[in-house]
C-alpha cells in the first residue's frame, strides 16, 4: 500500500473531469470487451457443438477451414484496446493525475518508466511462457535456456521502444488535442 501512497503522492491529485471522461472511455472499451468475449465464447460453444453433434471432429482439415475463436477473441481485446485510448486521445484526456494530464509538455521520465515497465513485462513474460512450454513439450533437460532468455531480451527491447514511441506520440496528441479544446473553449 505504501508504494501505491507514494504513487499518489508523486502524481498529485486526480482531476474529477478528467476521471469522468477517462471513465467513459474505460466504460466503452469495457462494453467492447465483455460483449464481444461473449458473443466469441458463444461461436465457440456453436462450433463445438455442431461439429459433435454432425460428426465432424474440429481437430481436422475441416476444423481449418471454419474461422478461429482465439483469432475473433484476439481482434476484440485489440478493438476494445485501442478504441478507449483512441477515445481518451480524443478527448485530450490520458492521465487522471494533474501532473500528467496538465503537463504543456511530453513527460519523458513518465513515458520511459511505463515503457520499462511495459518491456520488464512483455519480456519477462516471453522467456517464462516459452520455458512452460518447452518443458511441457520437449521436457526440462531439452530446454533452450539461453534462446528463452535471448528472445525475452528482445521482446523486452522491442516492446521498450514500441511503448516509447507509443506513449510519446499519444502524449503529444493528447496534449495537442486539450489545447485545441482550451482554444475553442475561449472562442
Amino acid at each position: 500500500m505504501k508504494i501505491i501512497d507514494r504513487w499518489n503522492e508523486f502524481m498529485g491529485p486526480k482531476d474529477e473531469r478528467l476521471t469522468a471522461e477517462a471513465n467513459r472511455c474505460a466504460a466503452v472499451g469495457y462494453a467492447i470487451l465483455i460483449i464481444g468475449s461473449a458473443l466469441c465464447l458463444y461461436y465457440g460453444i456453436m462450433l463445438n457443438q455442431v461439429a459433435e453433434t454432425t460428426g465432424h471432429p474440429l481437430l481436422t482439415p475441416l476444423g481449418q477451414s471454419v474461422f478461429p475463436v482465439d483469432t475473433a477473441l484476439l481482434i476484440i481485446i485489440l478493438a476494445s484496446g485501442l478504441i478507449s485510448t483512441y477515445l481518451q486521445v480524443r478527448s485530450g484526456t490520458f492521465d487522471t493525475h494533474t501532473r500528467i494530464a496538465q503537463s504543456d509538455r511530453i513527460p519523458w521520465d513518465y513515458v520511459a518508466l511505463i515503457s520499462l515497465l511495459c518491456g520488464l513485462g512483455l519480456g519477462v513474460t516471453t522467456t517464462v511462457m516459452r520455458i512452460l512450454a518447452e518443458v511441457q513439450i520437449v521436457g526440462v533437460e531439452n530446454v533452450t535456456w539461453g534462446g528463452d532468455i535471448a528472445m525475452g531480451i528482445v521482446y523486452f527491447t522491442l516492446a521498450f521502444f514500441l511503448a516509447f514511441g507509443l506513449f510519446a506520440a499519444t502524449f503529444h496528441s493528447a496534449i495537442d488535442r486539450r489545447r485545441q479544446l482550451e482554444r475553442e473553449l475561449e472562442e
